[in-house]
């Protein structure tokens, strides 16, 4: 899957980050439950200095949770402190905003409130969670990537001040099973991809780990058929077809996405702690493809 986006936006968000760090006593870093380590960005990581830092874990609702506690405990290792919370319902918001006031305070800044900033990938469920936290909706949200355009401050309960910034990816992503990733999950505007291409990509990936799901779904017979079979067949089954009676493969492969990411196939996590190192060296390496370019 080739994935082309535009340099700009991206590289402006990583200096307004620069910029505001100064302002701040913490950092808070939200993931997708899904995806943690895809959804982590290495140039953030960077460009924390020696802030704390609490990894968040949104949509828990629609990630394995067998696969959300592994990851907590397994993210325990690089964050000051993790949690899983849900901007949709609100549930382990309550305990977040506690965790926040244990936050240290820089000296410096005297008897001012804490200060903290909100980082994370474009559509990784940012803006939900801010509404949570203050209790109102201060924010815009929806289900696609670039809804913060500009850092803005908002004042949560309990005196703490957070300012959100736009949704930041890197320059380049090589990892072919990173990049689909952060496609099917929607960090990636959909304008941008072949819808066939990705929906095959994940016919792909169910059959290989969620047959059951997938098969449930669409009443699927045949295992053994390549990816654009079945993706004809779920395009036969849900009505997705073209004069003269022929499959619409791009109609089927929007209905399937949209199905994942509303978690109509089952609460499924892309990746496991501890796998990613392996991908580094089995998927990851440079396989006669073009890059994957990835800035906004």
């Amino acid at each position: 899957m080739d994935v082309q986006w535009y340099p700009g936006q991206m590289a402006k968000a990583k200096r307004v980050l620069r910029e505001n760090l100064k302002l701040v006593d913490a950092v808070i870093e939200v993931l997708d439950a899904r995806l943690p380590a895809s959804s982590r960005n290495p140039d953030i990581r960077e460009l924390l200095e020696r802030r704390p830092v609490v990894a968040v874990l949104t949509r828990p609702d629609l990630a394995d949770p067998v696969q959300t506690a592994a990851w907590l405990h397994s993210l325990r290792e690089d964050y000051f402190a993790v949690a899983a919370a849900n901007g949709t319902t609100g549930e382990g918001i309550k305990k977040l905003m506690q965790l926040f006031l244990t936050l240290p305070r820089r000296r410096k800044h005297g008897q001012r409130p804490l200060r903290l900033i909100i980082v994370g990938i474009p559509n990784v469920g940012k803006s939900s969670l801010i509404n949570r936290l203050i209790g109102r909706s201060a924010t815009k949200t929806g289900d696609k990537p670039g809804i913060t355009k500009q850092p803005q401050w908002v004042s949560l309960q309990a005196g703490l001040e957070l300012l959100d910034t736009p949704g930041m990816l890197w320059p380049k992503i090589s990892c072919k099973e990173q990049a689909f990733r952060l496609a099917v999950a929607g960090a990636v505007k959909d304008e941008i991809l072949d819808p066939v291409e990705l929906g095959i990509e994940l016919v792909s990936f169910m059959r290989r780990h969620f047959w059951e799901e997938l098969q449930q779904r669409y009443s699927l017979e045949n295992f053994t058929a390549d990816a654009q079979a079945i993706l004809a067949d779920i395009a036969k089954r849900r009505g997705c077809l073209l004069k003269g009676g022929a499959v619409d493969l791009e109609a089927a492969a929007r209905l399937l996405v949209k199905d994942l990411r509303e978690g109509r196939l089952g609460r499924i996590t892309f990746e496991r702690p501890g796998e990613q190192e392996d991908e580094a060296e089995e998927l990851c390496q440079d396989d006669g493809r073009e890059d994957f370019l990835l800035t906004e």
